[in-house]
């Protein structure tokens, strides 16, 4: 059964569930305002998978926040990966502060469009580089699956909380979040994993993972990329690989090249209904009543 169909048949007394199954066809809506092309082919839509491929909560930020990660596929692999998720509203009580976080996971530059105040701007794709020591891929998609498990066990890492300056170790969850053994590029297999922090269960850091076949050889390959908006240092067996550190260019909002974007972007009642839009700026997050 997919985890679609999971999240809402499941009998549970637990609230958090509940809260789920509510949300989900809101969040579904957000993701669906998004325009998805790539520079070389502007009028070939990237549709976004309706199902998501993650469902978290965390209790220890913002009053408890919950989402879910939806992927957005070119020929099968992932583009693009965006965090629709939600916390409680403190102006309106009973609503949900919903926000939007993005990441660029296509090679090439993502072109995207949507009718909003907020808007995402990638100026780069997604680069891969060489893993390293890695073994040759094998030959078949099974054992290609369990090379890629151990590969991502590699990658170990941390946050820095910005407002409080505590430290959280990051750990890969052991099952993808994706898997694509089969796509029209030159990538023969790949997969999505996540690190979380032992703060919650939401995705701090995505890695992606692929075997690419060039002029007859094959090797492995990798990308990471931001997931949040804390200090992130990730290592690969003990040699830091990618950082994420707060500055000007590199702030709570974007990274310098937009390939991350984060932003609140409105207020709705729990039946899904539009309290307010949120316009955010440098200066911060201002609420837009609905009747401007």
């Amino acid at each position: 059964m997919s985890f679609l169909a999971l999240l809402l048949v499941a009998v549970s007394d637990d609230p958090a569930d509940t809260l789920a199954k509510k949300m989900l066809p809101i969040y579904l809506r957000e993701a669906r305002e998004y325009a998805i092309t790539v520079a070389s082919e502007p009028k070939k839509p990237i549709d976004v998978k309706p199902e998501p491929v993650f469902e978290w909560s965390n209790p220890n930020r913002n009053g408890g926040q919950q989402g879910v990660v939806f992927l957005w596929l070119r020929d099968g692999r992932p583009a693009a990966a965006g965090c629709i998720f939600s916390s409680p509203d403190m102006k309106f009580p009973g609503a949900r502060r919903i926000e939007h976080e993005f990441h660029a996971l296509d090679p090439e530059q993502l072109k995207v469009t949507r009718d909003s105040f907020n808007q995402w701007k990638p100026q780069e794709g997604l680069a891969r580089q060489v893993l390293p020591d890695a073994p040759t891929p094998a030959d078949t998609a099974v054992a290609r699956k369990l090379q890629m498990g151990r590969l991502a066990e590699g990658f170990t890492g941390h946050t820095i909380d910005a407002a409080r300056k505590e430290r959280y170790e990051l750990r890969v969850l052991p099952t993808p979040l994706y898997r694509y053994p089969a796509v029209k590029t030159d990538v023969i297999d790949g997969a999505l994993f996540a690190l979380v922090s032992e703060a919650g269960t939401d995705p701090e850091v995505l890695l992606l993972i692929e075997a690419r076949e060039e002029k007859g050889k094959t090797r492995w390959e990798y990308a990471l990329g931001r997931f949040s908006d804390c200090e992130i240092h990730v290592s690969l067996k003990g040699n830091e690989v990618f950082s994420s550190v707060p500055s000007e260019e590199n702030n709570y909002r974007h990274n310098p090249k937009h390939t991350y974007r984060t932003y609140q972007d409105k207020v709705v009642a729990p039946d899904g209904k539009l309290l307010a839009r949120i316009r955010q700026d440098a200066k911060g997050s201002h609420l837009v009543p609905v009747e401007k």
